[in-house]
């Protein structure tokens, strides 16, 4: 079964970058390893935002996926059906000859999840209709129902019970169209393979491959996609779901079948955890119809696994445009009601709390002096050397041994100015 997972490699050289950009406190554990400072992954606390793989500039974030896996199957003769997100689009010019050469190597079908995320734009209002609720928090990003899970579970009532794009592509291929599994998942996410593996999605997508390592691996062992014949989607004509990985996706497919509706819409870390905080206080009143919440500040056309950057938001836009000149005119929905069982592409979910590591006043207090910060003047230094914003978010990590004090700026003045005085 599919485990993706973010990593530290051997580059690592302890610059703190990915502390100060994870939006997890404790995902990081900072250790001395051969005499020098190195940040290490604690994969249980870790949601997959891969906020540290765009920030370290020494390539010491890795991760891995299935790509080898879901190759080495394929060329073994087994038939694996695949669903491809809507950023393959906006990520491979030539994506129509890269369908090709994997159909060539034994892709048995190729879905567009553009489809599904129609599917899921339906299933929201139908639940939403039903229901009468207000207030759903949208999960097409598992980034985000990672965090949800983990730090916030009391807004787990408020995470839409309806399954990703990814997932709606999966049920419709199982159940109605009849096309075995498991099936393989192309995208820019690293996380979607903890979606894959929990028990409440069924098992039915058996490979998280990425963009990244998919061209990496055709690059490394000189396959050259591009000269394959072109391929097309075996699946229906989609509607304005193929633009769900933009930023606003998800609401821009909601506002064309209601109108008036207060859609809140946020993108990127740490706003999205910080939001996610406030919002779980929320006890009533005004409330929006739906929050379009994206952990990837570009969306998931520019995500971790992605062959596009941050810095390509000018050709990602320019790609979504025409995707969004192309499209057919709105779904209907009705023969989606004729057609399709709400029932089935409902979710539940697990909450994974994280209970903090607990830290005392005396602890604290000895970190402090550990970290030779005596006074409150160097208590308030908040220097973010060590990539933490305070001093004493550091004690704090100190002190609950996943920081060490040789972190701290102040530590390694107080013990330079202790050897020049020998």
């Amino acid at each position: 079964m599919n485990r993706s997972k973010i990593f530290t490699n051997d580059n690592c050289v302890g610059c703190n970058l990915c502390i100060s950009k994870c939006p997890c406190g404790e995902a990081n554990i900072a250790q001395i390893k051969d005499g020098h400072n190195k940040i290490y992954v604690d994969e249980s606390k870790c949601i997959a935002c891969g906020e540290c793989l765009r920030a370290c500039t020494h390539n010491a974030r890795d991760y891995t996926d299935d790509t080898g896996r879901f190759l080495a199957d394929l060329e073994a003769g087994k038939k694996i059906p695949l669903i491809a997100a809507p950023a393959l689009r906006s990520n491979i010019p030539q994506w129509r000859q890269l369908l090709g050469y994997l159909k060539s190597a034994g892709v048995s079908a190729v879905y567009d999840t553009s489809f599904g995320a129609d599917i899921c734009t339906w299933a929201y209002l139908r639940y939403i209709a039903e229901n009468q609720a207000m207030g759903l928090i949208s999960q097409p990003c598992p980034a985000i129902v990672n965090y949800i899970e983990r730090y916030v579970p009391e807004l787990l009532r408020r995470l839409a019970p309806i399954h990703s794009p990814a997932m709606c592509t999966a049920v419709y291929m199982n159940k109605y169209r009849k096309i075995p599994g498991p099936y393989a998942f192309l995208s820019p996410c690293v996380a979607k393979a903890g979606e894959f593996n929990d028990p409440n999605t069924g098992g039915l997508i058996g490979y998280n491959v990425t963009l990244k390592k998919l061209l990496e691996y055709l690059s490394n062992n000189d396959l050259d996609f591009k000269k394959s014949d072109p391929a097309e989607y075996d699946n229906e004509d989609h509607g304005l779901g193929a633009v769900y990985p933009s930023p606003g996706g998800l609401k821009a497919n909601v506002e064309q079948y209601v109108s008036g509706e207060w859609i809140f819409q946020v993108e990127g870390q740490p706003r999205a955890a910080g939001f996610l905080h406030e919002y779980a206080k929320e006890r009533g009143g005004d409330v929006p119809l739906l929050v379009d919440i994206l952990n990837c500040a570009h969306g998931c056309n520019a995500g971790p696994g992605a062959c596009r950057s941050e810095d390509d938001e000018y050709a990602i836009g320019k790609a979504m445009h025409k995707i969004r000149k192309e499209t057919k005119p709105k779904p209907d929905f009705e023969q989606f009601d004729k057609e399709l069982d709400l029932s089935d592409f409902r979710r539940m979910y697990t909450p994974k709390k994280i209970t903090p590591i607990f830290v005392d006043r005396h602890e604290l207090e000895q970190a402090f002096i550990a970290m030779r910060k005596p006074s409150h003047e160097f208590r308030t230094t908040d220097c973010r050397c060590c990539g933490y914003d305070t001093c004493r978010q550091m004690a704090v990590a100190v002190a609950q041994g996943i920081n060490h004090a040789g972190n701290c700026v102040d530590y390694l003045r107080s013990v330079v100015k202790e050897k020049n005085h020998d």
